[in-house]
């Protein structure tokens, strides 16, 4: 008992020494749970722009500017608890396009998936290289012996033309609204094709060109397709959800082409030169809707989709011109037809996008640009509907006609850069 009493007494009563251990080690646990939750909370009415070390620098506090103006920045949305997470105010209830107090900013596909201040101007330019399709078929040059086709339009394909697009959005980072302008312009898409010398090897194809048929063999040609593509549109964009927007809007769309086929038949004195050429305009202006998706999001990169549809109203015109020294001096003979609307037009385009950031308001774009085109008037459709012998000798008088039954496809690559602000 005497032992069980001393021992007691021991534990009962702990020396100096013990106590003050005990004392300290208290005191440093207390200071370390207030220091963790002092770095648990964010500082108020502010956002993270980019990435930081906090290790070595102290958490603002409630009316402090804090020193490090590289780690947070203010909100953008003007009220203090604006942008804050977990709050329950309406998104959409906005008075004069701001923020009420505690409103969570809707994200926006555009302005705010790289940078945290939800930019409501974006600016984007791009350099197009594109490749258009042939038109459709049409026979123009067969062999002089047998008959067999040696040249079609369908034949002619273009190589790679580019040109710029330029792009400036403004956004209602309030409701998801906003506004759209893009122009585009690509150029000189050129195909020709060379008919190598050989002695009466070569004849127009049926039925001829401009009434022109069977006027004899020729020895050397040379087929020409050029062609270029310019665009403007304006667009309304409503948000439907964080990741869709549908737009409808105006749109203008310029396509221009040219043909020219050039004939030479060196076993005749003189040599007898045929030139034949028609180039074609249209202007095409209608509306169109269409759908801006956000397909991928991830912290180093987002891939956006675009698809757009619309009717429109053509303007189009033709001009033919035929020329022969056949009857001894160069003779000329030409028609124009405009006809406004030559019918009515179908543009749809299709996109997709990548685009990584390069800074907080800046990003790098890649992607592909597909756009098709109906309802044209192409110079390769207009040489069977003219009636233009009169430099081959005849006496016919000039007729011309106008059809759009052409079509086309421009496709390719683009690369450039968004800015936001």
């Amino acid at each position: 008992m005497a032992v069980q009493g001393s021992m007691y007494g021991t534990f009962a009563s702990p020396s100096l020494t013990v106590r003050l251990l005990l004392t300290l080690v208290a005191s440093a646990f207390g200071t370390f749970t207030l220091a963790q939750d002092a770095w648990d909370v964010d500082p108020p009415n502010s956002v993270l722009v980019d990435s930081h070390d906090f290790s070595e620098v102290a958490p603002a506090e409630a009316g402090v500017t804090t020193a490090d103006d590289t780690a947070y920045a203010v909100t953008p949305y003007g009220q203090q608890g604006c942008g804050a997470e977990g709050c329950t105010v309406d998104c959409l209830s906005c008075v004069d396009g701001a923020y009420p107090t505690g409103c969570c900013a809707p994200q926006n596909p555009f302005c705010g998936l790289h940078d945290k201040g939800n930019a409501c101007w974006i600016a984007r330019t791009d350099a197009l290289i594109l490749w258009r399709n042939a038109p459709p078929a049409r026979p123009l040059v067969n062999t002089g012996l047998a008959g067999r086709p040696i040249l079609n339009a369908n034949g002619m394909d273009s190589e790679a033309a580019a040109g710029p697009r330029f792009s400036l959005y403004r956004f209602n980072t309030c409701n998801g609204t906003g506004w759209e302008s893009t122009y585009l312009r690509a150029a000189n898409w050129r195909s020709q094709r060379p008919l190598s010398a050989q002695s009466d090897a070569y004849a127009l194809a049926p039925p001829g060109i401009y009434g022109n048929a069977g006027t004899g063999n020729f020895d050397v040609g040379n087929a020409n397709l050029g062609a270029s593509l310019q665009s403007y549109e304006l667009n309304r964009h409503w948000g439907l959800s964080e990741h869709l927007r549908f737009l409808g809007g105006f749109r203008w769309v310029e396509w221009q082409e040219d043909f020219s086929l050039t004939t030479t038949a060196n076993g005749v004195i003189p040599s007898q030169t045929d030139y034949y050429n028609t180039s074609s305009i249209n202007s095409l202006y209608g509306g169109q809707i269409g759908l801006d998706a956000l397909l991928l999001t991830l912290p180093w990169m987002r891939i956006d989709s675009l698809i757009k549809a619309g009717a429109y109203y053509n303007n189009g015109v033709q001009s033919s011109l035929s020329q022969s020294n056949a009857t001894g001096s160069f003779v000329s003979q030409g028609v124009t037809i405009n006809q406004s609307p030559v019918g009515c037009a179908f543009v749809g385009e299709l996109g997709f996008t990548g685009v990584v950031p390069i800074t907080s308001c800046l990003d790098f774009r890649f992607g592909y640009f597909g756009l098709w085109l109906s309802g044209l008037v192409q110079p390769t459709q207009q040489l069977s509907s003219q009636v233009l012998t009169q430099p081959a000798g005849g006496v016919a008088p000039t007729t011309g006609s106008i059809n759009a039954n052409g079509s086309t496809l421009v496709q390719g690559v683009s690369l450039g850069l968004e800015g936001r602000w």
